[in-house]
Parts: C-alpha cells; structure tokens; sequence
C-alpha cells in the first residue's frame, strides 16, 4: 500500500537550511517570471514546504490578493511561518487528494515540487481542477530525468551502496513524474485540455559538499527510514556521500545542474 511520504521531526528545519537555497529558491524565482497576476486575487499553494514558493508568490501578488499555503505536513508549515510576515496569507494543512474548499475558488493554484510525492496524483489533479476557477491557471513543478539532477542521482546510489534500495527512486517520489508526456497525459484525464510544458534549467550551488550529505540525509524523508533501518550506518553514509559528491561535483562551493518540468494549465 503505498503511504505518505513524511517530513517531521528535524527534517523540515534541515530542508530549509540546507536544500532550500541549493535545490528550490532558483526555480521559486524563475516561476514567478512565468506566472500572469494580473487577475490572481485568490490564490492557492499547494505543498508549501518550507515557503520558497511562498515567499516569492507574496511578493507578486496584486494589491488585495490573498494567498491560501498549505501541505500535508504541519512540521513544514510550521518552519515556513517564520519565514514570512506578510498579513495577506492564511495557512491550513491539506491533503492534495481532498482539498477542502468550494467548486471554482481560485485564480490561481501553485505546486512546486509536490505532486510527484502524491500516491493518488490523478486524484490530486481532479481536485485541483474542481476548486479552480474557469479559466484559472494551474502551474506545477516537477523534477527532469534522474540524469539530468545529478546530486539527486548520485545521493540516491550511494544510500543504494549500504541499504540495498534507492529511496531516491521510490514510488511516488521525486521523479515520479519526470516524464513530460505521462505528466500531459495524466493532466488530460484530470480534465485539462490547455497544457504548455517546459524544461527549466537551474544551477544549484551549496557551501559544501559536506552539506549537501548532510541536507540530503537530514533534510529528507530518507532519515526517517536510516534511523529505523541502519541508524549506525548513518555516519558513514554520510561521509561516504561528501566524499562521492566532491568528486563529481566539487566542493567549496558544490554545483549541480538541476532540471523540472513546468506545466503551465488553463482549465
């Protein structure tokens, strides 16, 4: 049976020290460049994380707009309050596959790196086209091919190299979704028809490669599962992933290309 995906505990605060500035805020920015708001007064985040999304949409918004943040993990929303001041948002925790507000509320909704993490993502999707407004705009992030995030693949193999599994490449998980026409295709059947797709290119840059070990084994679910499976294999697995990721990516600062999809959806 497939099950959420957590991020509790310690985890969020190391999300958003560490992988926050390194794998998100350069997408959040370049999201903000695509989106129209002149008609966006009310406004829907979905899968909130930490607020790098968050953030930047307040910045945008037209002069009496409210935005609605939300995820599944009160942990996360948490962190992410203290990272804003702003009057205009409300904050409620959310399942994506039973939104609990009205038929056509929302101008606009965002999702950012969070349906790939969704078991029931054709669920997720209906539901965000039933409390879109008619001609509002979806727009959701996912994560490229594995290849083409080469932090990600290579933290994956290297958990492999001690577990024997890569939770990098679980189902559902970050690249879920990484194909561009099963994404469309799944976006027809929630009911879409007005779909333009992008591939985005970042660079993501980090002080060391000893913290991008650190945020990827403390900054994410995998903790979860190396405290209750291999809790004393933790310290190797982290040096062991410092050492692989300054070999192919550098150190002093650390840099890896990143890849997502956007979807750009008018109902």
């Amino acid at each position: 049976m497939k099950t959420t995906i957590p991020f509790s505990g310690s985890i969020p605060q190391h999300y958003q020290d560490l992988l926050t500035p390194f794998l998100f805020d350069g997408f959040s920015a370049d999201l903000m460049e695509r989106i129209d708001f002149s008609n966006a007064y009310n406004v829907l985040e979905l899968a909130s994380g930490t607020g790098s999304v968050t953030k930047q949409l307040l910045r945008h918004l037209p002069s009496g707009a409210h935005l609605t943040a939300t995820d599944l993990q009160a942990d996360m929303l948490e962190t992410a309050k203290q990272q804003v001041t702003a009057t205009n948002i409300s904050w409620d925790v959310v399942d994506m596959t039973n939104i609990p507000y009205i038929d056509g509320q929302y101008d606009l909704i965002v999702c950012q790196f969070g349906l790939m993490l969704v078991p029931d993502q054709l669920k997720a999707l209906k539901e965000m086209q039933r409390v879109l407004k008619t001609d509002g705009r979806l727009v959701i992030s996912v994560w490229a091919d594995i290849q083409d995030n080469p932090v990600w693949e290579i933290s994956g193999k290297v958990i492999e190299s001690f577990l024997g599994a890569n939770p990098i490449l679980q189902l559902p998980g970050p690249f879920s979704l990484s194909t561009e026409n099963d994404t469309k295709e799944m976006l027809q059947q929630a009911g879409f028809s007005t779909i333009k797709s992008s591939l985005v290119t970042q660079s993501g840059q980090i002080a060391s490669a000893a913290s991008a070990a650190k945020g990827f084994l403390h900054g994410l679910p995998v903790f979860t599962v190396l405290s209750h499976k291999a809790p004393g294999l933790m310290p190797h697995i982290e040096h062991s992933l410092e050492k692989e990721l300054a070999a192919q990516l550098g150190d002093h600062p650390l840099i890896s290309p990143l890849k997502a999809w956007i979807f750009d959806i008018i109902k």
